[in-house]
């Protein structure tokens, strides 16, 4: 019999990364590409070779959660270090690692500290983030396919997940976070995260990285939590029967005749 009631375990990011289970950045992914691709990215070497502008984006993020959400793992793990292209930073930088913790640049700590601040001076998102516990891992069986799951919400209160978006200027406005959150498919996420932990409730707290840092606390309606299910459960289904056949098909078996989109029509 398949268990509707997921193990709960609190473990490092690396390890629980490192597990097969199916995630919600592994359906999101799905959702994007063909299953050629996505087995590669899954079970091959997985390594995609991210932009600059990308990879200062996850770390911004990743900073942002350990300061608002895990101070006191940030303040131990977190060091500022001098200018590291100097040969004291260097030498700085590497007593740090030596020391298994992380430096981080003056301005970088100014940042996750001020959004952080930002967050939990927020009325309603302080209130949320007041009780709970960051980063549990969650894994159970899916109910529909058997296929193992996991997920690992930001932070997490009995029945209410919380997730930690940052954005560039003007992000966390109404109009721009719900094009975000179908850009990115996180009605998806949160549709993933509350099937996985059997929690009721999904709010996004997005944060601004510019100055005054503006924060807007969200959550989805009845129509894009049952656009979110709909397409989780369809990549699922999906996944288990590839896992079945042993067929990773690529975009296309045989020819497709392709229709230019409107805008590319230039003389009508």
């Amino acid at each position: 019999m398949i268990s509707s009631d997921p193990a709960i375990k609190k473990m490092p990011n690396a390890e629980y990364h490192a597990k097969d289970d199916i995630s919600a950045t592994d359906l999101k992914n799905w959702v994007r590409t063909c299953p050629k691709v996505w087995h590669q990215l899954k079970y091959g070497d997985g390594k995609v070779d991210h932009g600059p502008a990308i990879k200062k984006a996850f770390r911004d993020g990743e900073l942002a959660h350990a300061f608002t959400l895990e101070t006191e793992r940030a303040a131990k793990e977190y060091i500022v270090c001098p200018n590291r292209t100097t040969k004291a930073g260097k030498a700085a930088a590497e007593e740090i690692i030596a020391q298994g913790k992380e430096p981080i640049s003056q301005v970088e700590y100014d940042l996750a500290s001020s959004l952080a601040a930002s967050v939990h001076n927020h009325p309603l998102a302080s209130k949320l983030l007041t009780y709970g516990q960051p980063e549990l891992s969650y894994f159970k069986n899916d109910t529909s396919t058997g296929l193992a799951v996991k997920a690992r919400p930001d932070w997490i209160n009995g029945d209410i997940i919380v997730d930690l978006k940052t954005t560039g200027e003007g992000g966390a406005s109404p109009e721009n976070a719900i094009k975000t959150i179908a850009r990115y498919l996180y009605h998806l996420q949160a549709a993933h995260y509350l099937e996985v932990t059997k929690a009721s409730e999904f709010y996004f707290v997005f944060v601004e990285k510019v100055y005054p840092f503006a924060v807007g606390v969200y959550s989805l309606d009845d129509d894009a939590l049952r656009e979110g299910r709909a397409l989780r459960h369809l990549a699922l289904t999906e996944i288990a029967k590839c896992h079945t056949d042993g067929h990773w098909r690529g975009y296309s078996e045989s020819v497709e005749t392709l229709s230019l989109p409107n805008w590319a029509y230039l003389t009508n």
